[in-house]
Formats: C-alpha cells, sequence, structure tokens
C-alpha cells in the first residue's frame, strides 16, 4: 500500500461525531492472505454518554445489530451509553472488571487523589497482562458474538476506547489475519483522535494542579505501544503462541476462524 492509500484509509476510518472522539472503522486493513476487512461492518469506540442529536441520526444510520458495552457497572452507572431508542435493546454487556478499572471508582475528589501517587505506565501494562490472562472468557464471548451476527454490523466500546477496546480489537485484527504491525497501527491511532481531543484539557490541568499531576493523566489518556506488547508476551508466556490461544483459549477451531474469515474479510 502506497503512502497515499494508508493516509486514506486512515482518514475514512475515523467517523466524526460531536460527543464521540474515537469512533472508527476497522474496514480496509489487509491481511496476511490478500485479502481486506469489511467496511461498514466492525466498529470501535469510547464512550457513548454525550452524542448530540444529530450524532444519535448518524448511529441509526450504521444499522449496528448489536453494542458491545466492555464497561463495568460503576462506569454504566456514572455514565450510561445514551443511544438511538432502537439500539437500546442490542446492547450486549460483557464487562471487563480488570484491577485498573476498579481502582477508580470512588467520587472526583478520591479518584484525584489516588492519580497524584500513582505510576500510570505501570499501571496500565498490568491492566493489559490482565486482559490477556483473566479475561480470556470474556473475548470468548466477544469473538462468538461476532460469529453470531452473522457479518452484520457490530461497534464494541469501553470508556476510552483505548484499553479493553483497543485489546479486543487487537485480538480480532490478529484472528482476521491482519499483520502485527498494522494492528499496533491501528491500536495507535487512539492517540491521533482521542487523546488530542482533550490535549488542550490537560494544558489547564497542568496549570491547576501542576506538572505531575497533568502528566499521570496524560499518560493514562494515551495508547503506548508497550502497554499492548505486554498484552501478547502474557498470551505467548501463557499459551506458547497465538495460534494456541485462540484454539485452546478462545476456543475457535481452524473451521471457527475461517467462517469468522468469511463473515468479516472480503
Amino acid at each position: 500500500m502506497d503512502n497515499t492509500s494508508a493516509k486514506q484509509i486512515r482518514r475514512d476510518r475515523h467517523l466524526v461525531f460531536s460527543g464521540v472522539k474515537n469512533f472508527r472503522d476497522l474496514g480496509g486493513y489487509h491481511t496476511k492472505e490478500g485479502k481486506s476487512v469489511r467496511w461498514g461492518v466492525l466498529y470501535r469506540s469510547d464512550g457513548l454518554h454525550k452524542p448530540t442529536a444529530a450524532d444519535l441520526r448518524k448511529l441509526s444510520q450504521l444499522n449496528l445489530h448489536q453494542i458491545v458495552d466492555f464497561r463495568s457497572a460503576f462506569e454504566k452507572e456514572i455514565q450510561p451509553d445514551r443511544l438511538p431508542e432502537e439500539l437500546l435493546a442490542r446492547i450486549v454487556e460483557i464487562p471487563i472488571l480488570d484491577n485498573s478499572t476498579q481502582a477508580f471508582q470512588g467520587s472526583r475528589d478520591e479518584l484525584a487523589r489516588k492519580l497524584e501517587n500513582i505510576d500510570a505506565v505501570e499501571f496500565l501494562t498490568n491492566a493489559n497482562i490482565e486482559f490477556a490472562s483473566r479475561f480470556t472468557a470474556e473475548m470468548k464471548q466477544f469473538i462468538g458474538l461476532l460469529i453470531s451476527a452473522n457479518g452484520r454490523p457490530v461497534l464494541f466500546h469501553c470508556t476510552a476506547g483505548k484499553d479493553r477496546t483497543g485489546f479486543a480489537a487487537a485480538i480480532l485484527l490478529r484472528i482476521l489475519g491482519v499483520p502485527h504491525d498494522v494492528v499496533i497501527e491501528d491500536y495507535l491511532l487512539t492517540n491521533r483522535y482521542f487523546y488530542s481531543s482533550y490535549r488542550w484539557r490537560l494544558v489547564l490541568l497542568r496549570v491547576l494542579r501542576g506538572r505531575q499531576f497533568a502528566s499521570v493523566v496524560r499518560n493514562f489518556m494515551l495508547a503506548q505501544t508497550d502497554y499492548l506488547a505486554a498484552a501478547f508476551e502474557a498470551i505467548d508466556r501463557d499459551h506458547a503462541s497465538f495460534e494456541n490461544y485462540v484454539c485452546n483459549g478462545l476456543g475457535l477451531t481452524s473451521a471457527d476462524v475461517d467462517h469468522l474469515k468469511s463473515l468479516y474479510l472480503e
């Protein structure tokens, strides 16, 4: 793929909403077998609690078959999804309550105190290791849902669309045969759309709370290659290979994988 084509795909995959910052189409990625992911069937996103009326109309036009929500009950309570009426019954909850998510339950003041003395890089590295080791059953359910969707459009999201959603997207793309370096590129696009949308707030936070506090928040908002690398290293450690993780962890046969590819590749 030449640079012009790559830029076109990056531009087209970002769906612009006023109240949702990290909404992306996984279509267009080429696989090792010479196929590509279908457009308009696999979407990933950050939180859906602030869409405008225009955003809701746009969501309706995507004809989503199901919406997978990886958030915890606590997150959903404080920031419930705001969706078109016809989509409310299509939500499938697959909560991934890792230690990092649990640590951030509490009031705003309590969260601020926690952030003052925390190593965000270590925190998120450990979170990704958990995704790969503790939440295999949830990923199995997620992939099974995609198979049962039979090629119809599915959206999956968490709060930032970065960590839990990023891991799920990476697993899915790898199963479909997308090269590892391209999977990493998709993971890092969060920095282009989510982190950049809130950069001005970090400037304000630095003025109000100081450089150290703003730096911790910044590290939590960024997607870093080492985070996802830690997840794949955990998979290799526990299962010896990604292929074994797919077979023994996710419980997918070669026929299941071929069927998933037939649904979401062209």
